[in-house]
């Protein structure tokens, strides 16, 4: 009976955080692992089902993309409709039926009217592109290969895909009109997509919002700067730009600052991980959004705490 309850996209997609956050990778063999992870694979797959609205079934969907980099590749072909994913190798996969063929029609239909209902479609296909190609992107020196090992950690999933998601609905528009598409599909920036990952990307923001505070910056350039590198490279380029803002370097010994950096690193991620693996059962999405919020100022305000405490260390003896 509860499966054939439909569900409006803000109630599947916290009912999607919740299976996300319930993921427990720290006991059992692999292969208990996996099996968990095709498990939840397929519950967000049932929760997908139940929307009536495409976009917003394909907004919870696009919620098993770190469930799937987890587990690896679906070598059953039963793991239904996934619209896209970065593969730790470098290859970008987009869904056929949802992402290159709407694409392939706008392309062979340019210019023509189209329904709002096609427009999502077509605005959908775009950012699910977009969304892709962010998690690829690594700065000089790293590879997007080398954050798998760090993915295992729930802070490091809700900020890769948390700032993924805010960059992507933020500067959608921006890529729209890179491509031209606004001349191929008129009518797509009129038509509103929503921003998915309630428990990650309010974080990512509120996150960006504070660091930029903190050393003087406009958030979107945090973001920008996050969005740029590695999965595993948000967290150096987090505690560089707190640090370079503190004032620390005369205080602290040259080989004491990577241990410094360590414990700022670490006190940033707990208000993450909390987060992350927080069940919203009972959550509604504006709720679990305000407790995202609060999340990634958490997480500012225990390095800046950790900041001073260290300050404090080296400038009392």
């Amino acid at each position: 009976m509860e499966q054939s309850t439909r569900l409006s996209g803000p109630q599947a997609r916290v009912a999607a955080s919740d299976i996300l956050a319930a993921i427990d990778l720290s006991t059992g063999s692999s292969a208990e692992q996996i099996a968990r992870l095709e498990q939840a694979i397929s519950s967000i797959d049932r929760l997908g089902g139940r929307c009536d609205d495409e976009i917003d079934r394909l907004s919870v969907l696009r919620m098993k993309e770190s469930l799937r980099l987890l587990a690896g590749p679906d070598s059953t072909g039963g793991g239904g409709v996934l619209p896209g994913l970065a593969t730790w190798d470098g290859t970008l996969l987009l869904d056929e039926v949802h992402v290159t063929g709407p694409l392939k029609q706008m392309y062979d239909q340019p210019a023509m009217p189209k329904s709002p209902e096609t427009l999502r479609r077509y605005r959908f296909a775009l950012s699910e592109m977009f969304h892709q190609q962010s998690h690829l992107l690594a700065a000089a020196g790293t590879s997007y290969r080398a954050s798998m090992a760090a993915f295992a950690d729930p802070a490091v999933r809700l900020l890769e895909l948390g700032v993924t998601a805010a960059w992507t609905a933020r500067h959608l528009d921006d890529y729209l009109q890179a491509l031209g598409i606004p001349q191929l599909a008129p009518g797509i920036e009129q038509v509103s997509l929503p921003d998915g990952y309630p428990s990650y990307l309010p974080a990512a923001e509120a996150l960006s919002t504070a660091i930029g505070r903190r050393v003087g910056l406009a958030p979107d350039e945090v973001l920008r700067r996050l969005n740029a590198v590695t999965p595993a490279g948000k967290w150096p380029e987090m505690t560089t730009l707190l640090l370079n803002a503190s004032g620390l370097g005369p205080v602290v010994p040259p080989d004491h600052r990577a241990a410094v950096a360590g414990r700022v690193d670490q006190a940033m991620r707990a208000p993450l991980r909390s987060m992350a693996t927080l069940r919203v059962t009972d959550g509604d999405e504006p709720g679990v959004q305000a407790t995202s919020r609060a999340a990634g100022l958490a997480s500012v305000d225990a390095a800046v705490a950790t900041i001073e405490a260290v300050r404090r260390e080296y400038t009392t003896h």
